[in-house]
């Protein structure tokens, strides 16, 4: 887990890219004088100040610093009712502070996000992330030419608008980005807590409802009595904040300049060069976004943070900016709108319905950036959700940024970044954004070793069987049993080293070691514990647990192919055939496994460690140097990179007594017909066709492991999906007649579920890239046939000899 406090890699580039940003740009209220009570002339050293925080938060980032640069910036930029920099010590004024709404909303998203984390299975810090955003949108604004030039094109072109912050000489000034780019990133997302309540409400449903059975097809969603109130910039007396706008576009007298998603519409019109047809059909959608959120399950934060800030700052410059009005509908409106496009772009405007390209960050440079800098940003985001908690993320990072090249390196210190997290993130970029026109050389890399790649399933997304008690009571005696041998054995071991030390541990360990029967309550719950996980950890790999007296035909083809498998790997290791455990046991039954994969078992031991590590930590244990047992201290209560050899073998040999421990009661490993179905399922496509010579798992061996993963949960999909028309899959030797074909509204119905759960699956992780991350009805017609056809198939996919299932009604 990352911590909230984390000090930043000290050799990072960015630290000298914001020293660069500062020595480019110049503030405008840094050159205003003001004079103290002896009439010495003194100058604001505000850009020092915004300095100040944001090296302070590179150096120590948490929730501190982070709050730092947030009050710092908003400070600077606060809208008075007065000229705060040219009011001296000697003024009239009565000011003395002003309430900051955008504060107190930043404030709530932090709250919201600490305390109401374990209530969500999938949330990340957006606190703190929003500083990093900003700053690493300065450090390109710095380093890139090529972007600065697109910025100040976009602010020039607009004869409208000519307030915009200049130097000294009247020319452009930074400033103008700096202040744009702060409103944008810092307040980004701000209505994130709306998508917070959502997730917890479905969450609700999923955790109660559902879990009573698939078949109710339960939903929930946000909504708000009146829509309309919220959407809606406070009127303040004499209500002409916008005549003068008005006067000089023709389209915005048919708009409500005081409703935050016209106002968007009209901006978004402008910069993509909508005619009149594609800008009705903008303001419709935005108009009733709320709804379509519904209809689809989803919600964007990002509309109501751009709302949000609309409504803040149209209240406030209505109140206390008598003259430059246009101050709201250029900047801010240019900021709220990329507040709103970071999202919406991608899934909205790039879908069917509007079907626009790459943007251009000569069209809108600012929701460019936003987009970019938003998904790029991954280190360091604190996990809050039940499940985030229980992977791993990204430490640390090195970004290399120049007129030409952006290179950024992900480091991770221990274990995965998750399943194609690299691609990923290149697809998306380079799908939403026309990235050459800033960077010709764009590269992702990820800084981990790959052996060191753990699969991406949580075992808490795995669907096992519930298992009898008598059974977990015969597993947990034999988990219990094979312990005391491991510890004898590793006495005798110890002998034959002559290992005093050694001796000394083990010894203790074979003296405390009992029978079942005798063992402490906590010790005989940790092994129940232990044989509870097992079927869950064979689900992980694809594998099942059945009666040894169970048999089912097998075609020759495919043990002739796994005994091929085994010939191979014994030439690789060079060992003799015979001084190996056979992987395969056959005679006219199941297939059956008798020995784990080395991979599996190293993926596998670490879910044990942790499943064990909970166990511990929630029964009162603590962390020792020295094991005391009656005390309940244990040396091993630490993450799995930090245990010794010695434990992670314990855990090791615990996943490769799996199968003996299940033989010990009358039980087998076999692979899961669902898992064989999988490899039929991807054979299927990769082909065109099904091939009855061949299982199709070892063509889905090769595959890339982000591939196998998705194929994996498209599998386990299928089968909630099946349920909600009543059927399910069962071997082909049950009774039931086999359904051979669904009707065209059951393929329809289907493949929608399909692609909705894809959906939902990708939006929960955050990884919203693709040209297929819309919904159904703006999905390509390609990809909608391509759903439709797993299930005209599947039939016949799972009639297959080496898959060995039928679909039957379920009375």
């Amino acid at each position: 887990m990352v911590e909230d406090n984390i000090k930043t890699n000290k050799k990072s580039n960015l630290s000298q890219y914001i020293e660069n940003f500062f020595n480019m740009v110049e503030l405008y209220d840094d050159k205003i004088p003001f004079y103290d009570n002896q009439d010495n002339v003194h100058f604001h050293d505000y850009k020092g100040i915004l300095k100040a925080a944001i090296d302070v938060f590179l150096e120590y980032e948490s929730s501190y610093t982070a709050y730092e640069v947030y009050e710092t910036f908003l400070m600077i930029y606060q809208i008075t009712p007065e000229d705060k920099s040219s009011v001296d010590e000697n003024s009239s004024s009565s000011l003395i502070s002003e309430p900051n709404t955008l504060l107190d909303l930043v404030d709530i998203m932090r709250k919201y996000e600490e305390k109401t984390g374990d209530l969500i299975d999938r949330q990340r810090d957006h606190f703190i992330h929003s500083v990093n955003v900003f700053i690493l949108g300065l450090a390109i604004y710095a380093q890139n030419k090529n972007y600065r030039h697109s910025f100040e094109k976009y602010i020039l072109k607009n004869e409208n608008y000519t307030k915009y912050y200049r130097d000294e000489n009247d020319n452009f000034s930074h400033e103008e980005f700096l202040y744009r780019w702060g409103v944008a990133a810092l307040f980004h997302d701000i209505g994130y807590p709306f998508e917070i309540i959502g997730k917890q409400l479905n969450k609700v449903i999923d955790d109660g409802v559902k879990s009573i059975s698939v078949n109710y097809d339960v939903d929930a969603h946000f909504d708000f009595t009146d829509f309309n109130e919220f959407n809606s910039i406070t009127k303040v007396y004499p209500y002409d904040y916008a005549e003068g706008f008005r006067s000089k576009y023709t389209r915005t007298k048919v708009l409500d300049l005081f409703k935050p998603t016209d106002i968007m519409a009209h901006k978004i019109a402008l910069d993509f060069q909508f005619d009149d047809d594609y800008f009705k059909r903008l303001v419709k959608h935005l108009n009733r976004f709320v709804k379509y959120m519904n209809e689809v399950g989803f919600i964007d934060h990002g509309y109501f943070s751009a709302i949000l800030v609309l409504n803040s700052y149209g209240k406030l410059i209505q109140k206390y900016v008598d003259k430059n009005k246009d101050f709201f509908f250029y900047p801010i409106v240019d900021s709220a709108t990329a507040i709103l496009l970071h999202n919406y772009y991608n899934k909205t405007l790039q879908g069917d319905s509007f079907k626009l390209g790459r943007m251009d960050p000569d069209d809108s440079p600012i929701s460019y950036l936003l987009i970019f800098c938003d998904e790029l940003q991954e280190w360091n985001r604190r996990p809050y959700g039940v499940l985030d908690k229980q992977k791993n993320h990204v430490n640390d990072f090195k970004v290399n940024i120049n007129d030409t090249c952006f290179n950024i390196r992900y480091i991770l210190k221990n274990g995965s970044m998750g399943l194609g997290f690299e691609e990923d993130k290149e697809n998306f970029i380079k799908q939403v954004l026309n990235v050459r026109k800033i960077f010709e050389g764009f590269t992702i890399i990820p800084d981990v070793k790959l052996d060191e790649i753990q699969r991406d399933i949580l075992m808490s997304d795995i669907q096992a069987p519930d298992v009898l008690m008598r059974n977990i009571e015969k597993l947990a005696v034999e988990v219990n049993r094979q312990y005391n041998e491991t510890q004898r054995a590793k006495l005798e071991e110890a002998k034959l080293e002559n290992d005093e030390e050694k001796i000394r541990i083990y010894s203790k360990k074979v003296e405390d070691t009992k029978n079942f029967e005798e063992l402490s309550s906590s010790f005989k719950m940790s092994n129940i514990r232990q044989a509870k996980s097992i079927p869950k950890k064979l689900s992980m790999i694809g594998c099942e647990i059945a009666h040894k007296t169970d048999e089912e035909k097998a075609d020759k083809r495919e043990f002739k192919a796994k005994l091929n498998e085994i010939v191979e790997e014994l030439k690789r290791t060079d060992e003799d055939y015979d001084d190996r455990q056979e992987i395969l046991e056959r005679s006219g039954k199941i297939v059956r496994i008798l020995r784990l994969s080395e991979d599996d078992v190293d993926d596998l031991a670490v879910y044990e460690h942790e499943s064990w590590f909970e166990e511990r930590k929630g029964t009162g244990w603590v962390y020792d140097e020295v094991d005391d047992s009656e005390n309940k201290r244990s040396h091993s209560l630490v993450e799995w990179e930090k245990l010794d050899d010695d434990t992670k073998e314990l855990d090791k040999a615990a996943i490769r007594n799996i199968p003996n421990l299940l033989d010990k009661i009358g039980l087998k490993v076999i692979r899961s017909r669902l898992r064989s179905l999988t490899y039929k399922m991807n054979q299927f496509y990769e082909n065109g066709k099904l091939d009855v010579d061949s299982s199709g798992e070892v063509e889905f061996n090769n595959l890339d492991k982000h591939i196998k993963f998705c194929n994996f949960k498209q599998a386990d999909h299928l089968v909630k999906i099946l349920k909600h028309k009543g059927y399910v899959l069962v071997p082909l030797n049950d009774s039931g007649e086999p359904i051979d074909k669904f009707s065209k509204e059951e393929i329809e119905h289907f493949a929608k579920m399909m692609h909705e759960s894809w959906y939902k699956l990708k939006l929960n992780l955050d990884r919203t890239g693709g040209k297929n991350f819309v919904v159904w009805n703006d999905l390509n017609e390609n990809v909608k046939n391509a759903n439709r056809n797993t299930f005209k198939y599947l039939p016949e996919m799972c009639a297959d000899e080496f898959v060995g299932l039928k679909i039957v009604k379920n009375e």
